[in-house]
């Protein structure tokens, strides 16, 4: 039988030959789909508030006993001519706030557990790809959604009063959750 004779240097040294290296796995670290997501999520809602602005209106005014909009083109008149065209931002950063860090911990949930469930070759199979899909959706609605559009409510409710009392984000946050405990956060209904 015929073996291959090791491989020598130009002095005649033999030289060693690294083992061929196994499927090179290429984990994604978690902090950077926390910033982009965060970066994700704040442009996306500043694009998309004042639809967002509307609709809360019409919704929180559909309850009203003496309703003040005709529809949703009645609704953006209002408001424009009220408060100027930014009167469609009142609210905002609640809903920014919120959107950061919920795209944040979406896109990091995803990484951690698909960096988990991967195989030895970074494959994810179609069950363990739904199953970090799920796992991080599951995550941005317990952590943030939930607690964030109570806010949101909370707050557009706020800002369309004539003498808002939330003074800003933290402020009414602190205001909500002194007055109301935790549950103010969860509880659409506590004080709106």
């Amino acid at each position: 039988s015929m073996k291959a004779s090791p491989e020598r240097s130009p002095s005649g040294r033999v030289l060693a030959a690294a083992a061929p290296a196994g499927p090179q796995v290429k984990k994604r670290h978690p902090l950077k789909s926390i910033l982009a997501g965060g970066i994700a999520g704040g442009l996306e809602i500043c694009i998309t508030f004042p639809t967002e602005y509307v609709k809360t209106q019409l919704q929180l005014d559909q309850r009203s006993a003496n309703p003040r909009f005709k529809g949703i083109v009645d609704c953006v008149q209002v408001t424009v001519r009220s408060h100027g065209f930014f009167g469609l931002y009142r609210g905002l950063s609640s809903l920014l706030y919120g959107s950061i860090p919920k795209t944040a911990v979406r896109f990091s949930s995803y990484e951690f557990l698909r960096n988990r469930l991967m195989d030895e070759n970074g494959a994810l199979s179609t069950p363990r790809l739904l199953l970090a899909g799920l796992g991080a959706g599951v995550s941005e609605a317990i952590l943030v959604v939930c607690p964030m559009e109570t806010i949101k409510v909370k707050f557009i409710h706020d800002q369309a009063q004539p003498k808002p009392k939330y003074r800003g984000f933290f402020h009414g946050v602190r205001e909500i959750v002194r007055h109301q405990g935790i549950r103010g956060t969860l509880d659409r209904k506590s004080g709106s």
